[in-house]
């Protein structure tokens, strides 16, 4: 079982303890009624997750707690919740003028997003290109 799927597995887990653990909801989330997001962020150099040299990979839980081994929950699932869990939508840094340099970098996210299944893969062309699409959902 690769260490993803066994992440994911975790989180998913830990979201059905906190439901069983806790009876009342989250206050932040309370009156929302939204459904659990839990995904799974990986963070890879190289032209495709398979052939990384290196390879990063954390959980993001976003619903019914912003929780996870991602080191800015909060900021993450704020931004994702800004796009609508699109990450077509994401906004990173300010556009900013990016060297011609070819290192590629490859990211993914898997997992539940608003109760629906959800993947994501995108390979940039370098680092400085990624971070014009995103601000904290890739930043670790």
């Amino acid at each position: 079982m690769s260490l993803g799927l066994r992440v994911m597995g975790a989180g998913i887990g830990a979201v059905a303890a906190l439901g069983v653990v806790s009876a009342a909801p989250s206050p932040a989330r309370a009156d929302t009624g939204v459904a659990p997001s839990v995904l799974t962020l990986t963070v890879g150099d190289g032209e495709s997750l398979d052939a990384a040299t290196d390879q990063r990979t954390v959980l993001l839980i976003c619903s019914p707690l912003a929780l996870g081994t991602h080191p800015q929950t909060t900021r993450a699932c704020e931004e994702l919740w800004a796009a609508g869990g699109d990450f077509g939508k994401l906004r990173g840094e300010p556009m900013r003028f990016c060297q011609f340099i070819y290192k590629p970098i490859t990211v993914a996210a898997e997992g539940i997003w608003n109760g629906a299944s959800m993947s994501y893969r995108r390979t940039f062309p370098n680092r400085c290109m990624e971070q014009n699409t995103n601000r904290y959902v890739f930043a670790f």
